[in-house]
């Protein structure tokens, strides 16, 4: 029984996440205590709950203290099958993260899943971060991986639907990511549901001139998605990525109603500038999410980026599931991270 502080690092669901998803993979139990202990709401929430039980169905697990607010829970995976499955959130709890949870043990196996629940909420990597960033690096690594979003959901209701599906390709290879290239593009989709279309076309017009006061001229790529009469989710966001020659960047804003579009597509820009400046090929946002599949792939993996505190936590918690060691260089708020992977298959 291997035991893990949930209260460890940043104290968050990433913890969860991660040990359960690798547990699966491996066949070993785990007990997670003082889940989420640094959160406003300790304990599990809806979108944690719904993840780790469609994780359980994926690996035949037994559960324990499998409820809303439990603060520790026993997993004990047993095999992982292919599945077909839904799974419903119930809130604007995060897609995304609910993914997160199962994308390692979908390497394993043929998965589709039906998801119900948040597209783009706050505090979680946007649907359209995951088919652009995560899965893009992903699929460098050989996972084959496929999404579609049928709906969005923003907060409160939700209400947003997406298809997932993978395909077994363990072992993974490894990846080096430790320059940029030259930019090539930037890509822009604005979305919003319930609301105008022109609160997208606002949004992304001023995130493009945003960017463009501070990087001169570029590639501007838009795609604007606008359902004004669908009210039963209500609010807009954007989403922006760099395409440089050896990687991607992404930055993302969300508004509710009443938010003004000038306000979210500068706050968007901004965000976007700062992984530019800082000159690292990953940016702040998914240099933790590359941690468990460096360590799962067949060879040496190097990354560069920010160290955040989400990446530390994803490490130590990775070394405790793997037989795997970690190297950190740090250069002030930048680190080189580096492993031998496990190269591991099933």
């Amino acid at each position: 029984m291997i035991e893990i502080d949930g209260s460890a690092g940043e104290g968050g669901g990433q913890i969860v996440r991660t040990s359960l998803a690798l547990a699966a993979l491996t066949g070993k139990d785990v007990r997670i205590t003082n889940i989420r202990a640094k959160r406003p709401k300790p304990g599990l929430r809806p979108q944690h709950l719904a993840a780790v039980k469609t994780l359980a169905k994926i690996c035949n697990a037994k559960l324990k203290g499998a409820f809303i607010g439990s603060k520790t829970l026993l997993f004990k995976p047993g095999k992982i099958e292919n599945a077909s499955l839904l799974a419903n959130i119930g809130t604007a709890g995060s897609i995304s993260l609910l993914l997160q949870q199962v994308l390692p043990v979908s390497l394993a196996c043929n998965l589709k899943l039906r998801v119900f629940g948040g597209t783009d909420v706050s505090f979680a990597p946007s649907i359209n971060y995951m088919q652009r960033v995560t899965f893009y690096f992903l699929r460098k690594m050989g996972a084959e991986l496929k999404l579609n979003v049928l709906a969005r959901g923003y907060y409160p209701k939700g209400n947003g639907c997406i298809t997932f599906f993978s395909k077994p390709c363990l072992p993974l290879k490894p990846i080096c990511l430790t320059t940029l290239g030259k930019l090539q593009k930037i890509e822009c989709i604005a979305h919003c549901s319930g609301m105008p279309a022109k609160v997208a076309k606002d949004t992304a017009s001023v995130a493009k001139n945003t960017l463009k006061q501070a990087l001169g001229e570029f590639d501007w790529i838009q795609s604007i998605e606008a359902s004004p009469e669908r009210k039963e989710t209500i609010g807009f966001g954007i989403d922006l990525f760099a395409k440089y020659a050896n990687t991607i960047l992404g930055a993302n804003a969300l508004g509710l109603s009443g938010s003004k579009p000038e306000n979210i597509g500068r706050n968007a820009a901004n965000s976007l500038l700062e992984e530019i400046n800082f000159l690292a090929p990953l940016d702040s946002h998914c240099i933790d999410q590359l941690i468990p599949f460096m360590a799962l792939a067949s060879g040496k993996s190097i990354i560069e980026g920010k160290l955040t505190k989400h990446a530390i936590t994803n490490i130590s918690v990775t070394e405790k599931l793997l037989d795997v060691s970690f190297d950190v260089e740090t250069r002030g708020e930048r680190a080189k991270i580096s492993v031998e992977g496990a190269s591991f298959t099933i």
